[in-house]
């Protein structure tokens, strides 16, 4: 006698409950159509003189959300800031100093107060930091290294508030609070005729698909021209005067600000891919005079010139429709 193979059975249906979850997600994420990321390479070009943030947002926030604002749009492949060598901000406003909110970047709480948020900051965060870093040097061999891997994220969240609370205390240098964003500073006597160089060379090159420009003044409508000779799409931050009718789309910084810029940049660029597409479909009207001469010309080519001027000669005189038969059967009629 075999065994019986009632324990093979149940097996298959005691998993499929277990499977039928897995099942309906893959089904589920199939059905639903995957958002294609925008491939465009963009090129942020800023004039920090002609076009500055809101006074009671910091720089170094104003700046990663113009960074968030270009990514939306594409892949950014040039990030580039023009000040003067001069150039300080402006100082808080004693009202503004009072109703801003420091917030600790390794925590998340807010303060009214900035004293408030350093002494937080060394008594909290600054004494769980060295005890970490003293973890770390009492752990030998491959312990330490496993240690250093777990540990390494909270560090470097530290060490960045550290750098950021350091760079407050000095809120007269841009440049400090640019770098820190990851935007490329360059200093310049004239920094609306340097963007405007540096715009004209990444046109020339070619490399780009998007060009924003992060400025108000009335010059840069030239390059926005050329721009949209050259096919790159043109988009200006901060252009309330007249620019940015002149360029694909335009924000303000109250948008950037609030994120609106971030929300409508992948409408803006699927509209764009959509007109792309149509403009290859579109039915353009060619002349066919040309070619008419051409099958003119071929026609002549091919044909038999000796027997057109010979049918000539002995058609003349007479309908075309007679032929020499026709002529001599009238004759033996009468």
């Amino acid at each position: 006698m075999f065994p019986p193979f009632s324990h093979l059975r149940r097996r298959p249906l005691a998993a499929i409950p277990s499977l039928l979850p897995r099942l309906l997600h893959s089904l589920s994420t199939s059905n639903t159509p995957a958002t294609r990321a925008p491939t465009t390479l963009v090129a942020v070009l800023w004039d920090l003189v002609a076009s500055r943030p809101p006074s009671t947002l910091p720089l170094y926030d104003a700046a990663v959300r113009l960074h968030l604002a270009a990514t939306s749009l594409g892949r950014v492949r040039l990030s580039e800031v023009f000040i003067h060598p001069g150039h300080r901000l402006p100082a808080p406003s004693p009202a503004a100093a009072a109703a801003s909110v420091h917030l600790c970047r390794v925590c998340g709480r807010r303060f009214r107060a900035r004293d408030t948020l350093l002494r937080h900051f060394d008594a909290i965060h600054a004494r769980e930091h060295a005890k970490r870093l003293a973890r770390i040097d009492s752990s030998r061999g491959d312990r330490r290294v496993r240690l250093a891997a777990a540990l390494s994220l909270k560090l470097s969240k530290y060490e960045k508030a550290a750098r950021e609370l350091t760079a407050a205390a000095d809120p007269g240098s841009p440049a400090d609070d640019l770098r820190r964003a990851r935007v490329a500073v360059e200093l310049s006597r004239t920094p609306s005729d340097s963007l405007r160089q540096r715009a004209q060379e990444v046109l020339n090159e070619g490399s780009i698909g998007c060009l924003m420009l992060v400025s108000g003044r009335d010059e840069l409508v030239p390059l926005l021209r050329l721009a949209r000779e050259k096919g790159v799409r043109s988009v200006v931050v901060g252009g309330e005067s007249g620019t940015a009718r002149w360029a694909d789309v335009g924000f303000s910084w109250a948008e950037v600000v609030a994120g609106k810029a971030r929300k409508a940049a992948p409408s803006v660029s699927s509209k764009w891919r959509d007109r792309d597409v149509l403009k290859r479909l579109e039915w353009r009207y060619e002349d066919d005079e040309d070619e008419d001469d051409d099958k003119d010309k071929v026609f002549a080519e091919d044909g038999d010139e000796d027997g057109i001027e010979e049918l000539a000669r002995k058609t003349k005189g007479k309908p075309w429709w007679k032929l020499e038969s026709d002529g001599e059967e009238s004759c033996v009629c009468r």
